[in-house]
């Protein structure tokens, strides 16, 4: 049991996924641009954490046993927490646009402010 679970390639395997979900996640939310309804990336990372997780940790064992089902879990929540670290340590806090610009309408000078959000896929999933 010790040559399956506690070796340097389950911990590259782990690092791997973990970087893939991160990947993937920022680049679903760069196209979406917003949290909805529909869209959490907080909830988008953990589910890709276990389809990919579970792909690959069932890719390791050879003969399921209930010990094993613990491992896998723990492994993938290994995944979803490692993502989420990476994210937070090159993400960047969402960008608040707010302009307060001086318009000139018919001679008449106006405070114009724009607030909007920003944000890319190196925004932060947790704030």
């Amino acid at each position: 049991m010790q040559d399956t679970f506690f070796n340097i390639s389950q911990t590259v395997v782990i690092g791997g996924c973990a970087l893939v979900v991160t990947l993937i996640t920022s680049f679903i939310h760069h196209k979406v641009g917003k949290i909805t309804t529909w869209w959490s990336p907080k909830w988008a990372s953990f589910l890709f954490s276990v389809i990919i997780g579970g792909i690959v940790q069932f890719r390791f064992v050879e003969v399921l046993e209930p010990f094993h089902i613990i491992i896998i879990i723990c492994n993938i929540v290994l995944i979803f927490l490692s993502a989420v670290g990476i994210n937070a340590a090159v993400g960047k806090p969402i960008e608040v646009l707010t302009d307060f610009e001086m318009e000139e309408t018919k001679g008449i000078e106006e405070k114009a402010s724009l607030s909007a959000y920003r944000e890319t896929w190196r925004t932060r999933w947790f704030e």
